[in-house]
């Protein structure tokens, strides 16, 4: 078999392992609240340009298979079309079996099977174009001339940035990386139009995301301006070593120290591409890496904010092993089989603790059950859903709850968990009570429901794996809260989370 007939064996097994992976498991945190984003579409959202939205608008076709496998199935092809792009790429690099490898390491990796290849996050259609960018980029630092061809590739590569960029704004450092790379190496480019006409269509398929910011006094970037503003912080090694390690973790540790010793052979110039396209993947990698580690030194950074950088590395890491007479298994190197082998591992056992592991892996006490326990954001609430039914049913068939009453909560989690999974299914709006800082997108979701009005009654529901006391939130907008009722929630018969509930009565308008 061929390494073309490889990969795509390969993506078709990935893909099948990813939709079971999806079918199975609850939406995250993140999901859920990005599910709100495609019931409400908007050119920005308050945490992310509006990709994502519009992508689970469509693979759900209009919402109408609205479940996890197909707010996922967007996720789960970007990986598929990212895996193809990156062969592509290998082969134009060096040959077939540089891209076949390139596409298995990225399938091993933990970002791209699962962070931003099975759970749909802005990543997921980020990485598709991020990955079809680095193969115009390579074709276009193939030598130093510059033709049509290059020309129209260019031209190609702002269309598609700009649209990666509507994804997630981390894509503009291709642009960062493509200016470095031309300032550096081939200033030729600086005299031609067509670089700057290259970067007005990216502005102009960028240009309704900054139109919502200044018509919303650039919430999203005040927001994310102070998650990475370093000025005020002291350093904090925790932080570091936190980032370093979900770095390690994200890229699947056999891969990463695969990276290391490739990006070094990348500086020594020993690995079978052109020097021009080696710079060009570096400095497409390396910068937002860097930042990001610098900015963990003195605050917490997520690990997957640096995941695209990495498909760089990777086709240089794919370059590095095509040189070595590795021994092979399966046809494959016995590294990346391993790295197989550790990614189902990952998988296997994560559906079965999330689905399966008796009690939580965080907090016992009764308050806190589950505090600190992340498998519980996709374990649960959909069973929840029938608890909180009857207690419906119950409080309208003894009066003590208004038939319209809705549904209330302090932050966008929960809430996004509680509207998706309990009060879209019992047919009640949600509305979040907050400062925009801790409701997010639900301070415009809410100009799209119902308006709490003077008398109205509302329930809030509380997991104690997030617990606030409701009483102390909420007092001043009801004129009665109700001591609260528990339900207790048990994953393989023990208890690994109770869900308090509210009932608020009358509420009076501030």
């Amino acid at each position: 078999m061929d390494h073309k007939k490889k990969t795509l064996l390969l993506i078709g097994i990935a893909t099948i392992v990813r939709c079971i992976t999806a079918a199975t498991i609850e939406l995250g945190n993140d999901e859920v609240y990005y599910r709100m984003y495609a019931q409400y579409l908007q050119w920005n959202y308050f945490d992310h340009p509006p990709m994502v939205g519009w992508m689970i608008r469509a693979s759900t076709v209009n919402l109408f298979f609205d479940n996890p496998l197909f707010i996922r199935i967007g996720a789960i092809a970007s990986a598929a079309i990212t895996t193809w792009l990156l062969f592509l790429s290998g082969r134009k690099l060096n040959n077939d079996y540089t891209g076949f490898l390139a596409a298995l390491i990225y399938t091993t990796t933990i970002y791209g099977s699962i962070v931003a290849g099975t759970f749909i996050l802005p990543d997921s259609p980020q990485m598709v174009c991020w990955a079809a960018s680095l193969y115009l980029l390579i074709d276009i630092a193939r030598y130093s001339n510059i033709n049509r061809i290059k020309k129209k590739k260019l031209l190609l590569f702002g269309i598609i940035a700009g649209i990666g960029m509507l994804c997630k704004i981390h894509t503009a450092f291709l642009w960062l990386g493509l200016l470095v790379y031309i300032i550096l190496y081939n200033r030729q480019w600086l005299l031609q139009p067509v670089l700057y006409l290259s970067g007005i269509l990216t502005l102009l398929l960028f240009y309704p995301v900054i139109k919502w910011n200044i018509d919303n006094h650039f919430v999203t970037y005040l927001y994310h301006s102070n998650r990475v503003d370093v000025t005020n912080s002291g350093i904090d090694v925790n932080s570091l070593l936190g980032f370093t390690a979900g770095q390690v973790l994200y890229s699947n540790p056999v891969i990463f120290f695969l990276i290391i010793p490739a990006t070094i052979a990348a500086f020594k110039n020993e690995l079978p591409l052109l020097s021009s396209q080696k710079k060009m993947l570096l400095v497409c990698s390396l910068p937002l890496i860097l930042i990001a580690l610098c900015i963990s030194l003195y605050k917490n950074v997520l690990p997957h904010w640096t995941g695209p950088a990495y498909s760089g590395l990777i086709l240089l890491t794919a370059c590095y092993i095509s040189t070595k007479k590795l021994k092979s298994v399966l046809a494959m190197p016995r590294s990346l089989l391993a790295a197989c082998f550790l990614q189902l591992i990952v998988i296997t056992t994560g559906i079965l603790v999330i689905n399966f592991f008796p009690g939580t892996l965080g907090k016992k006490d009764k308050l806190l059950t589950g505090e600190g326990d992340f498998t519980l954001d996709m374990f649960g609430w959909d069973k929840f859903k029938d608890d909180f039914k009857k207690i419906i049913q119950t409080d309208l068939q003894n009066g003590s709850m208004k038939n319209d009453a809705v549904i209330v909560s302090n932050k966008w989690f929960p809430a996004a968990h509680v509207d998706f999974y309990v009060a879209m299914p019992v047919k009640k709006d949600l509305v979040a009570l907050g400062d925009t800082n801790d409701i997010h997108q639900y301070a415009w979701i809410n100009t799209e429901r119902k308006k709490l009005q003077p008398g109205d009654d509302a329930y809030c529901i509380v997991p104690s794996d997030n617990y606030v006391d409701a009483t102390q939130l909420y007092n001043r907008y009801f004129a009665s809260i109700l001591p609260p009722e528990i339900i207790e929630q048990r994953r393989n018969g023990i208890v690994c989370r109770r869900f308090y509930i509210w009932r608020m009565k009358n509420f009076i308008e501030k």
